[in-house]
């Protein structure tokens, strides 16, 4: 199942990943450095809101839902009514903040960050009541029509010239329209006699230390974008979003659309069988997960120059590809805290450990990044972002240890690196040369060599799954 449903959110994580590509394309060529810096300090601050306010909902939500899957109301009525009362919150706040910058561009930008909040986040929430229920299909529907809808409506105004408008306008509709889709017919009319007052304090307990993790993971790869803006200025910022987003519509579209698979498998299976047989699913996610995350990083990492030469616009690309290395190692960092070591944590319910882990890591990258930014420029902010990432995960691995047991990996790991070394000789050697042919030619190529290992290696019973996919072709 696993395996099944992994291929199926690849596919859906996989199409808005190349819009998302579009997305970059499209916008580093349309909009100057300091316009789509704008639209990127946007959209990092409602992920932050997002990750501060209402994370609480989805993760309580996909969290829970599987006890609940025979009488759901009182659980989606607690998640609704948390849902109604954050957003009055923001709403109140962003009005204030807005009234305060309407004088400058920011005043209307701010206007629409909240109406971004309020959309991504029930989007969100929505998104993970359909993981949750294990419908992969209806998950890969829902997450295109808001990366197509997005990109079409923000590319049309940004043509008609409302510029970093247009296109944040374009992803609230993206997110809107998605939403209302994901959402009929699916909630309770909601009613404040109907909330269990027991329900939403148990919600609380597990929900808002992990919320301040997801914030303070957050504030690591998101935090290094507003202090750029702060030391240096918003172009710099766009300059590095730009590089980053490239980054992250790969490596993060793969082993999320794993994760996104494993997870709820994780959870029931501790629910319904034990311990160790969870223990033996997170062994294939981890498989999965870093044979996945490690070719996709090493690949991006000696491929750079001539991802950037062919992705970013003109006045992006050098900054790019002298960044792109950097932020794949950053990115794998991530991805392999937050999808494997992390969910001790939250398999052990003891988020607020995770909390404080976050916290200390979070503080060393705004700390690196108020020294390194003013001496080393953009790469000292990609620097800060890859040692906290990897302070995080040191201190995820050794204290989690100690909330609950992780299967064994070290020998699949060790093969994993073997496979990755040996495809990257043959990529070092065809690497040079710039166009889509090559960078076509160098994946393909790499790839077949990186699979041939994975074969001998036998990494995750490759060989016998080869076997039965020939039988079922004889």
């Amino acid at each position: 199942m696993l395996l099944r449903h992994s291929a199926i959110y690849l596919f859906a994580r996989g199409v808005p990943a190349l819009v998302g590509f579009a997305t970059i394309i499209i916008y580093t060529r349309l909009l100057s450095p300091e316009v789509y810096g704008q639209y990127a300090l946007v959209v990092t601050g409602a992920v932050l809101c997002n990750a501060i306010l209402y994370q609480w909902l989805s993760a309580s939500l996909l969290r829970f839902l599987p006890q609940y899957r025979d009488n759901d109301e009182n659980l989606l009525a607690a998640i609704l009514g948390g849902f109604i009362f954050v957003s009055f919150l923001t709403g109140v706040s962003g009005a204030l903040f807005a009234l305060v910058w309407w004088d400058s561009v920011w005043g209307e930008l701010i206007v629409i960050g909240v109406l971004l909040v309020w959309t991504q986040s029930w989007f969100t929430i929505n998104l993970e009541f359909v993981r949750s229920c294990l419908a992969p299909v209806r998950y890969g529907l829902i997450s295109m029509l808001k990366a197509v809808v997005a990109l079409g409506l923000g590319v049309v105004l940004v043509l008609w010239g409302f510029d970093s408008h247009g296109a944040l306008i374009g992803l609230v509709f993206g997110f809107f329209i998605s939403a209302l889709w994901a959402s009929w017919r699916k909630w309770p009319l909601f009613s404040l006699r109907q909330l269990d007052r027991e329900l939403v304090g148990n919600l609380l307990a597990y929900g808002v230390p992990l919320t301040a993790s997801f914030a303070l993971a957050t504030i690591i790869s998101s935090s290094d974008r507003f202090m750029l803006a702060w030391h240096i200025n918003e172009s710099a910022a766009g300059l590095y979003a730009a590089g980053q987003g490239l980054v992250q519509q790969t490596i993060i579209a793969l082993m999320t659309a794993i994760h996104l698979a494993a997870y709820p498998l994780i959870i029931r299976t501790l629910e319904g069988d034990g311990p160790d047989a969870a223990r033996e699913q997170l062994r294939k996610n981890a498989i999965l997960l870093f044979g996945v995350g490690l070719p996709a990083t090493t690949g991006l990492t000696i491929l750079a120059p001539n991802i950037a030469e062919i992705f970013l616009g003109n006045e992006f690309r050098a900054v790019g590809g002298e960044l792109l290395p950097w932020f794949a190692i950053a990115t794998l960092l991530w991805c392999a805290r937050a999808y494997y070591f992390d969910l001790v944590f939250y398999l052990g319910k003891r988020t607020r450990i995770h909390m404080i882990i976050m916290c200390l890591a979070a503080l060393l990258n705004v700390v690196l990044n108020y020294y390194l930014i003013p001496i080393f420029g953009l790469l000292g902010a990609v620097y800060a972002s890859v040692s906290a990432h990897g302070v995080a995960i040191l201190l995820s691995a050794i204290v989690g240890r100690r909330v609950f047991r992780l299967p064994n990996i070290h020998a699949d790991i060790i093969k994993l690196l073997l496979a990755t070394l040996i495809m990257a000789i043959p990529l070092f050697i065809i690497s040079d040369g710039e166009g889509i042919l090559k960078l076509v030619f160098s994946i393909v190529v790499s790839g077949a060599v990186y699979l041939g290992g994975l074969y001998v290696f036998n990494l995750g019973e490759v060989r016998q799954l080869v076997m039965r996919i020939l039988l079922k072709v004889k």
